[in-house]
C-alpha cells in the first residue's frame, strides 16, 4: 500500500511471548487512536495478551476520530472491546507485514479498497478452501461479527461494563 506510513514508537517491542509490554502497547495505540493524521491502525502480529490492556484504551478519541483497527488473531479481543464500547466496526485481516506466503495480493488488494474506497465490501467462498463445501443457498445481507474463535469464545467482560460477547446476527452495538 503506497499511502501507508509511520509505525509506533514499540512496534518491534517484546516482553516474554507478548509484543511489548502492556503500557507500551496502550500507549502506542491511544497515541494512533488520538493522532489526527493517522487515519487506519493496522497491527503487524497477533496480540497475544490483548485482552489485558482493552480496559485502558482511549475510547473517547475513536469516538471523536473513528479509524479502522485491522488486525487477526488475538487482536479480536481489541476488535470485539471497540465494536461493544463505541461502535467501531473493524477488519478482521491481513497484519502490516504480511507477505505472500500468508496473504497473497489478493488480500492486500481487498485491504487496500476496503480501507481506501467506498465501495462494499464482498465476501466470495474460495472453491479451494477445504471449508468452502459448508454453505448454505440463497444471500445474505448485515453485519459480520467474525474473528479469533479462542477470543470469540471466551467472553470478556470489561470494567467498563461492556461486554465483548457480540453475538451474529446484531445489527447494532451492545450499549
Amino acid at each position: 500500500m503506497s499511502d501507508v506510513q509511520g509505525s509506533a514508537e514499540h512496534v518491534f517491542g517484546q516482553w516474554g511471548y507478548m509484543a511489548g509490554r502492556d503500557e507500551d502497547r496502550v500507549y502506542d495505540l491511544n497515541s494512533a487512536f488520538g493522532d489526527p493524521g493517522v487515519r487506519a491502525v493496522i497491527a503487524t502480529r497477533g496480540g497475544k495478551g490483548t485482552y489485558r490492556i482493552v480496559d485502558d484504551l482511549d475510547i473517547d478519541a475513536l469516538r471523536r476520530d473513528p479509524k479502522p483497527v485491522v488486525g487477526f488473531s488475538d487482536i479480536t479481543h481489541l476488535h470485539l472491546a471497540l465494536w461493544a464500547r463505541c461502535g467501531l466496526a473493524p477488519l478482521h485481516g491481513p497484519f502490516a507485514n504480511w507477505s505472500d506466503e500468508w496473504s497473497g495480493p489478493a488480500s492486500a488488494d481487498a485491504l487496500r479498497r476496503a480501507l481506501m474506497t467506498t465501495d462494499p465490501v464482498t465476501l466470495h467462498r474460495d472453491s479451494s478452501e477445504v471449508t468452502a463445501t459448508v454453505s448454505v443457498d440463497g444471500t445474505a445481507t448485515g453485519v459480520l461479527v467474525g474473528g479469533n474463535l479462542d477470543g470469540r469464545a471466551r467472553r470478556t467482560r470489561h470494567r467498563s461494563g461492556a461486554d465483548t460477547d457480540v453475538q451474529l446476527g446484531v445489527d447494532a452495538p451492545h450499549s
